[in-house]
């Protein structure tokens, strides 16, 4: 009598575990799935800017003529508009002063550093000195489409010793204008 209730209970505590054991297995694939599917809608919708170069590098750290500087090897990057409606941006550079100083460096001002951005075909490539704010282009894309751009960044030529001993860390963001 005892084995027999001994049994029953092994055999109803096996089967439960093989039950939760086997829902487990049935459910995770499904919330894996939901997730993925929530991903790809939300990806759908969005604007965005992605990397398709290794990254943002100042590659030469001593004062470049500006025709040396628009012969860079540029930092390639794309803009991404899956909505359905023109969206009007900026491509910002963002000086991150936090991350300076919590290095003990002081951060390199924006008026050393030049930069020129374009589109892919660098159609209009032209040295422009990087601004407080930041914004190295406003432009507007069209919807379902797909921009690529071309950003070259170098120490202005005439940068004095108030450049030396400093850092920059850097970003390239894109930030929709309302």
């Amino acid at each position: 009598m005892k084995k027999e209730i001994r049994n029953r209970i092994l055999s109803i505590i096996a089967v439960s575990t093989f039950l939760i054991i086997m829902t487990t297995f049935v459910y995770v694939p499904r919330q894996t799935t939901l997730l993925s599917a929530l991903a790809f809608l939300n990806q759908e919708q969005s604007f965005y800017m992605e990397d398709l170069s290794e990254g943002l590098l100042l590659k030469s750290a001593v004062p470049t003529k500006d025709i040396d500087g628009l012969k860079i090897d540029p930092y390639v990057f794309k803009v991404v508009n899956n909505s359905n409606k023109n969206i009007t941006y900026n491509i910002v550079f963002k000086n991150n002063k936090e991350k300076a100083l919590e290095r003990g460096k002081e951060v390199l001002p924006s008026h050393y550093l030049k930069y020129a951005v374009s589109d892919n075909n660098d159609s209009k490539l032209e040295a422009k000195t990087l601004s407080d704010d930041g914004i190295l282009l406003t432009t507007t894309i069209t919807p379902h489409s797909t921009e690529i751009f071309n950003f070259r960044m170098w120490l202005d030529y005439n940068a004095d010793n108030g450049a030396m001993d400093k850092i920059f860390i850097g970003t390239l963001e894109v930030s929709e204008v309302k």
